[in-house]
This record gives structure tokens, sequence and C-alpha cells, in this order.
């Protein structure tokens, strides 16, 4: 698939979705610095959350401040703000694996978060390489963006609210029924940046030289990135196999060993 029908797709997706709705905790806590902002806490938690590392973005219909982001909804180890202030409202996981919507809910809520999976193994990156899964297929790398004059824009979903809708919108609302893997998380929009980071899969993004400044993608600001992903990695480092799906920490897209700019860069 190229690039301009991936675009499509997913704008297409995220369109469908706005038009339809127009836990266990780590205790300890780090601060992180946003380009100078308010600072928030970050916890890492153990709950249904989404994540909207590679979403790909469109302006809210009624507040072009305001970016839908289609992410999907994962369940496990995660970092965003307090645990109790983002647990999931109406949505579970079934014995089998499936996502449901609870009986009396029209919607699920959850909480946009980061994590690691499907990040691709690089070399150095490992959290607990014994529990790998044998058909582990991670391809999300971190890729570094910029803007020469200041005028980058990008999404932000850190902590931003999602709902997840049920599978079949017309479903009886007295019963659990099986919702969307996908949520729509409401990120705000940053405006006039000079740096920033993504997330791309695979290595054909990565080498993308337009991709930052094309299209509006979630990201995360340097100093957030940085303090993030520390967290995350020590707390999985300290509790293996607390999270088999998230055996690696996402790489820059400048030390995967297939990117046509193979230069060293800080990972983080």
């Amino acid at each position: 698939m190229n690039m301009r029908n991936l675009t499509y797709g997913f704008i297409f997706g995220i369109c469908l979705l706005s038009c339809v709705i127009s836990c266990v905790c780590a205790e300890d806590t780090t601060t992180l610095s946003n380009n100078s902002q308010s600072t928030a806490v970050a916890s890492v938690c153990n709950q249904p959350y989404a994540i909207c590392d590679t979403a790909f973005c469109i302006p809210d219909q009624n507040d072009p401040t305001k970016m839908r982001c289609s992410c999907t909804v994962e369940n496990g180890s995660s970092v965003g703000k307090p645990c109790n202030e983002w647990e999931p409202v109406g949505i579970y996981k079934n014995e089998y694996g499936e996502w449901m919507i609870k009986a009396g809910y029209s919607v699920g809520q959850i909480t946009s978060t980061y994590s690691f999976v499907h990040a691709a193994p690089i070399e150095g990156n490992e959290i607990d390489p014994n529990s790998t899964p044998s058909d582990y297929t991670g391809d999300v790398y971190m890729k570094s963006c910029s803007n020469a004059t200041g005028d980058g824009v990008w999404a932000d979903c850190w902590d931003a609210p999602c709902t997840v809708l049920p599978q079949d919108i017309n479903a009886d609302i007295t019963v659990d029924r099986p919702a969307s893997p996908y949520a729509v998380c409401d990120c705000g929009l940053k405006v006039n940046q000079s740096e920033w980071d993504i997330a791309v899969h695979g290595t054909d993004l990565c080498d993308n030289k337009t991709l930052c400044n094309d299209i509006i993608i979630s990201g995360a600001s340097i100093p957030t990135t940085k303090v993030g992903m520390n967290k995350l990695a020590t707390y999985l480092k300290e509790n293996p196999g607390i999270d088999p799906s998230q055996p690696y920490r996402a790489g820059f897209c400048e030390n995967c060993t297939s990117c046509a700019s193979n230069t060293s860069a800080d990972s983080y």
C-alpha cells in the first residue's frame, strides 16, 4: 500500500467514527517538562488504554484547535497520568481476549497513554529478551521531526480522552456487546513547533523526508518522549514478564539497521 492510500485510509476511518460519535499502578511518579508548559505526573499503569503513537489525525469539525485521532485499544503497561485518573469506563476484555462494551453503556471510555507495543527489535533496546514471543513482529520506530521555520504542527494525544464504539452501533444496549478495536481520541493541536517526535511503522516511513510536515500525526515533545520512555523501560525491567507484548523499548529511526540514514542518535 502506498503512502497516499495509507493516509486516505486512516483519514476515512477517523471521519467515519467522528460522524458517529460528533488498575495496578507503579507507585513512583516522575515530573515531565513539556516545553515550559505546566508539568504532569507520569505513572505506569496496567489497565486498558489507547495508544496513538502512529495515529494520523484530522481537525475536529466543531473546533479546529482540536484533533481527532484514530488509535488502537490495548491492555497492559503504559505510562500516563496517575492511574486512578484514567481508569476505563464501560469497557473490558473478556476471557477470549475480545474487547466488550458493558451493558448499559453506549460507548467505552479510555485514555490515550504511551507504551512500547509493537516496538521494532533493535539491539540494546531489549526489556526482557527471555520473554520475547517467537512470533513477535514489531515494526514501530521513533522518528525525530523538525521544522526549520518553526511552523511545525502535530497532535498532542498524551492523556487525551478516547471513545470506543461498539462494533454494531445498533446492538442491544442492555447486554454486553463486542467493541471496536479502535478508539477515537480528542487530542490537542500543537502549532509553531521546531522539534518533536513521532512513531512510524517500518523503515520506509523512517526514510520519508517530508512525512513530519505533510500530515498531522500524533507526536510528543522531546523532553516528554525522553522521560516517558525511560520511566516505562525502567518499570518493565524491574517487573520482568509483567507485559510480554513489550519485549523492546522503542528505538529511533537513525539506529535501525536498514534505514537509508544510518547516523548515530540519542536513543533516549
